[in-house]
């Protein structure tokens, strides 16, 4: 069997979908726990750095690619990401 039939058996398509959707929302919790308490400990900006690098990364492959769910998915992946940082930053900073 090859891999377009495989595809086709287990939906792929949909669940890239579902991927797509979700991947923006991963650091949403984070993000509302840090705007909620105010506190950043144990967060790690270096960390989040990197995730900022892979999915810029990854929505320009897309952007190259032609492929809008990979694109806009890590595009907007990325823009919550930094919300998130910069929510760190500025809550370390008033701390």
């Amino acid at each position: 069997m090859d891999r377009e039939k495989v595809a086709s058996k287990i939906h792929w398509k949909k669940i890239i979908w579902l991927v797509s959707i979700i991947n923006p929302l991963m650091t949403l919790p984070q993000l509302i726990q840090i705007w909620q308490t105010q506190q950043t400990a144990g967060l790690s900006l270096i960390f989040l750095s990197i995730l900022l690098f892979v999915q810029a990364g990854f929505s320009l492959h897309g952007f190259f690619t032609r492929d809008r769910f990979i694109m806009f998915s890590n595009g907007l992946a990325a823009t919550m990401t930094l919300i998130t940082m910069s929510s760190a930053i500025y809550f370390r900073s008033v701390n």
